[in-house]
């Protein structure tokens, strides 16, 4: 086997000698932060990290890769009990949707922020997650910091836990499950935009439902989402959640990748 380019080696000494190093006293402070190099694999951790995943210890997490979460053993051992196949499909594109946002910031050297939203454990946790790009002395990004703070930037965390256990009224069989998620979404404060990045549709398909659907059976004229989602809030649709949305999804803030993962159709 070849020995790597002398650049490349130099680029890993410095990931290895610099980066991780002084990476190595933040490992027992209470944040949540990783290391990623351009494989998409995890470097480094905190143990918090670590741990907010069922991780004994940060260096469980040391070697896993975004690209390598098609194994279902290690989609069983991160998402626990809320991993089944049926979820395979969410968690795939959630986990492609990472990656994707990995590429860009390791080829524009862009610092990327986003909402992470994870069922875990019965509960449904969100992060507002930033990743920022590391850059070698020549001016490569060589690997991304992720640092993340979990958020209540959605309101739904302080009342719900798993949708099993919250009993649904007669009267929510009047919609269909889109306009549930949609309903259930608007009362917990999404906005159209985020709504569509975590159903994986249009904006211009969720603004449809809105108008040509919901607001009707509410008997709203127009599409005045202001008063449909006080509608919603009024008849307790915030403390529904539909099984549908039990997944894991994000929500991208940068204003000038908005609608990157849009589905157009």
């Amino acid at each position: 086997m070849q020995n790597p380019p002398l650049i490349s080696r130099t680029k890993n000494d410095y990931l290895k000698n610099k980066i991780i190093s002084e990476f190595n006293v933040l490992i027992d402070k209470d944040i949540y932060s990783l290391i990623i190099n351009r494989q998409h694999q995890i470097e480094i951790c905190t143990n918090k990290s670590a741990q907010s995943v069922g991780m004994d210890s940060w260096e469980d997490l040391v070697g896993y890769s975004f690209k390598e979460f098609e194994n279902k053993n290690i989609l069983a051992e991160i998402f626990k009990d809320s991993y089944s196949t049926l979820l395979k499909k969410e968690i795939d594109t959630y986990v492609g949707k990472l990656v994707t946002l990995q590429e860009i910031v390791f080829n524009s050297c862009k610092v990327v922020q986003f909402i992470d939203m994870l069922p875990y454990n019965n509960q449904f946790l969100t992060y507002i997650t930033t990743y920022a790009p590391v850059v070698s002395p020549d001016g490569e990004v060589v690997a991304i910091q992720s640092f993340s703070i979990q958020s209540y930037v959605l309101r739904f965390q302080g009342h719900i836990s798993s949708p099993n256990e919250v009993a649904k009224p007669d009267e929510l069989n009047n919609f269909t499950n889109r306009e549930l998620e949609i309903l259930f979404l608007l009362s917990n404060g999404a906005t159209q935009d985020q709504i569509a990045q975590i159903l994986n549709i249009s904006r211009g398909t969720i603004a449809a439902v809105v108008s040509n659907q919901l607001c009707p059976k509410f008997k709203i004229a127009g599409a005045n989402t202001r008063l449909l989602t006080e509608a919603a809030i009024k008849a307790g649709l915030y403390k529904h959640m539909p099984q549908s949305l039990w997944r894991p999804c994000l929500i991208v803030l940068n204003y000038d990748l908005l609608g990157i993962f849009s589905d157009n159709k």
